[in-house]
């Protein structure tokens, strides 16, 4: 009985311990791996919501909740503000685990959202002297001393402005390498907020990749 018991709390402080350095050691091998998928970013952040995160690894395979933000993606069509995934119900392979190893098989359910300025518009454009004023719901633009309202429509990869009358002004959105997914645009204050629905998560995000930092170092490279 006495050894039972020791066991038992042998087990439990491994795994009390576990709960507390593995989380932050995963949170940063997947960041390191979406800087590397992300290499124009400025900053990423990846925080794990799914206490407890190795036991519930360990005995049902799932993790529950993980938000990634990549912050000031300077893209040669527009610089992306910041982009937000929230992933829920993340199958993760046990064995991968086991093997220090960390496997985002697939996912209930994942959303993106992305912000872009309109000061980063306004420089996206081939035209100079356009300007943009964004509030919600709303549009203005003037283009060489003339202002009009605008609609704004995203389609096609691409961020299009009806200025009536004048010619319209579109840019290029980057490619399914960032957005995986159909955007939707709305407008809010001062920027325009992207948001799509994802079938299954980024490249950059899922895929097996090598964790064996969980109980090693925090900042070693996580493998491509």
């Amino acid at each position: 009985m006495k050894l039972l018991t020791l066991v038992v709390l042998l087990v439990a402080i491994a795994v009390v311990g576990a709960e507390v350095v593995v989380p932050p050691r995963m949170e940063e091998a997947i960041k390191s791996r979406v800087a590397e998928g992300v290499p124009e970013a400025a900053s990423v952040t990846a925080e794990l919501d799914s206490f407890p995160v190795v036991g519930r690894g360990l005995v049902t395979g799932e993790v529950q909740r993980l938000v990634v933000t990549i912050d000031e993606v300077a893209r040669p069509e527009v610089t992306i503000s910041s982009v937000d995934i929230d992933v829920r119900g993340i199958e993760i392979s046990r064995q991968a685990l086991v093997d220090r190893e960390l496997d985002l098989e697939r996912v209930d359910r994942a959303a993106l959202t992305a912000i872009v300025t309109e000061d980063d518009l306004e420089e996206a454009f081939t035209r100079g002297n356009l300007d943009l004023t964004l509030r919600p719901g709303r549009v203005e633009a003037t283009l060489a001393g003339r202002s009009v309202g605008s609609d704004v429509t995203v389609a096609d990869g691409r961020v299009t402005f009806d200025l009536g009358p004048l010619p319209d002004a579109s840019v290029a959105l980057p490619g399914p390498e960032l957005f995986p997914c159909p955007l939707d645009g709305e407008v809010v204050q001062g920027a325009l907020r992207l948001s799509c629905v994802l079938e299954q998560v980024p490249d950059y995000l899922l895929r097996r990749f090598e964790a064996s930092s969980l109980l090693t170092s925090p900042s070693s490279p996580a493998r491509p």
